[in-house]
This record gives structure tokens, C-alpha cells and sequence, in this order.
């Protein structure tokens, strides 16, 4: 606007001039005035000439204000953009923070998944439980008095049976079945096998050797109730065999957790 005014006042200024040159043009043709003052005069501007620039001058004023008022169309379309920019960029880190906190909350929730299904593994491989093994490896022969080690491993799912000590140790709260068959063969003694539990007897199976019956087997089976971490082994009274068919066993087998 201060340039505006500017050119206003120029412009006023050389109307001003413009026409005393005119009147002063007038009166040298109507002869007044001195003579020598049409030298004076001749030596100022021609009005045309100052028309001519103050035409230029309007023109360029008009160019200047309809560049002015592009730019500041320009500007406010700009500022209207940069506003609905910067309000994207408020949105969008909205969402980005909004994005972040799920993906915490997800990977939050993988981590428990991947728990629970670590824990389901962990609880069906201890539900997975069974074992079967006869008394000797190789060779044959009767075995003595005592706890006995049955070595030769057939099955042991879940590894809770231990063939250097003869013990089976539960893995989870349940009910079991156990089974011991023992065979008495080349001896004039007896056999007394029992299933132990923490010390304990459950069952007894036994026999005699007799004239008329030179071998013979006895066998017997409980289902017992175990606490995780209970022990159940077999002890020997008298003497028992075994040989390469694996005639004395020992057996079990988780029926269901409780």
C-alpha cells in the first residue's frame, strides 16, 4: 500500500508539471512573456515525453499490484496447504504412536502365547509317560535279594524311568498302572517280587520251586495314585530269572493326570 500511495503521489506530481508546461506552451504562442524565456523553456521536458513515461509508469504500477496480488493468492494458498500438511503430520504421528502401542501390545501377547504353548508342550510331554524294561541286557541267570534294576530299556516315553537305579519317579499328579512279571527257573528257592511306592509296598507276586512244576512265572499289577516327584521301584525276596527272552519285566504307564 506505501508503494501504491508512491506512485500515486508521482503520478499527481507529473500531472502537475505536464500541465504548467502546457500553459506555458500557450502563452509563448499567444506572444506574452519575454523572448528570452522561449529558450528558457525549450529546455524543459516535452509534456508528451512526460504523458508518455507517466503511461509507463501507470502500466508498470498495474503490472506491479496484479503481481502483488498473485503472490499473496500464492501465499495463502500455500499457507492453506501447509496447514492441511501439518495437520496430516499431527494425524499421522497420531496413528504412528496409536501403530506402536499395538505393536507392544501384540508383541506383549506373543510372548504370552508363546508361554502357553511352551506350557502346553511341557504339560502334554509330561502326560506322554510309559516305560517298559526286562532285568538283564544280555546272557542269563538268576538275580538276588534286593532292589532290583531292570537294564534292558523297551520303552521309556518321557525318560522317567532310570535304568541305573531301577526307579520310576512320576512326573505329574495321576493315576498309574504298574506290572512286574518274574520267572523262576534253575533254582530250589523261591520268588518274591513287590511294587514299592516311596518305600512302601502296593503289591506282591511270588512263587515256589517245586518237583513236579521245574519253572514257572508270577506276575501282578496295581493302579496306584502318585504325586509328581513320588518313586516306584521293585524289590526282590529269594531269587528271579531272566535270559534272552527277557522273561522278567517291569512295567507303567501314566492312565490320566488328576
Amino acid at each position: 500500500m506505501k508503494h501504491l500511495a508512491f506512485f500515486l503521489v508521482l503520478i499527481l506530481c507529473f500531472a502537475c508539471r505536464a500541465e504548467d508546461l502546457e500553459n506555458k506552451d500557450n502563452n509563448r504562442n499567444d506572444g506574452d512573456g519575454p523572448a528570452e524565456s522561449w529558450d528558457d523553456d525549450a529546455q524543459e521536458a516535452n509534456p508528451r515525453d512526460i504523458w508518455t513515461e507517466l503511461s509507463l509508469l501507470i502500466h508498470r504500477v498495474t503490472v506491479a499490484e496484479k503481481l502483488v496480488w498473485s503472490l499473496q493468492e500464492e501465499n495463502s494458498a500455500q499457507a492453506i496447504e501447509l496447514a492441511v500438511a501439518h495437520e496430516k503430520l499431527c494425524a499421522l504421528r497420531e496413528g504412528l504412536a496409536v501403530n506402536e502401542g499395538h505393536v507392544e501390545e501384540l508383541q506383549v501377547e506373543q510372548e504370552e502365547q508363546k508361554a502357553a504353548v511352551e506350557e502346553l508342550q511341557t504339560s502334554d510331554r509330561a502326560r506322554k509317560v510309559a516305560f517298559s524294561a526286562s532285568l538283564l541286557t544280555h546272557g542269563e541267570g538268576n538275580s538276588d535279594s534286593g532292589q532290583l534294576v531292570f537294564r534292558r530299556v523297551v520303552t521309556n516315553v518321557g525318560n522317567h524311568y532310570n535304568p541305573t537305579t531301577g526307579a520310576f519317579t512320576a512326573p505329574v499328579r495321576g493315576v498309574y498302572y504298574f506290572r512286574i512279571t518274574g520267572h523262576v527257573v534253575h533254582s530250589d528257592s523261591f520268588t518274591r517280587l513287590g511294587i514299592f511306592k516311596n518305600g512302601q509296598l502296593l503289591v506282591t507276586s511270588g512263587d515256589r520251586h517245586g518237583s513236579s512244576d521245574l519253572e514257572d512265572s508270577a506276575s501282578n499289577g496295581v493302579a496306584a495314585q502318585l504325586e509328581a516327584g513320588d518313586v516306584v521301584s521293585v524289590r526282590l525276596g529269594g531269587v528271579v530269572w531272566d535270559d534272552q527272552y527277557h522273561r522278567t519285566t517291569f512295567t507303567g504307564f501314566l492312565l490320566f493326570s488328576s
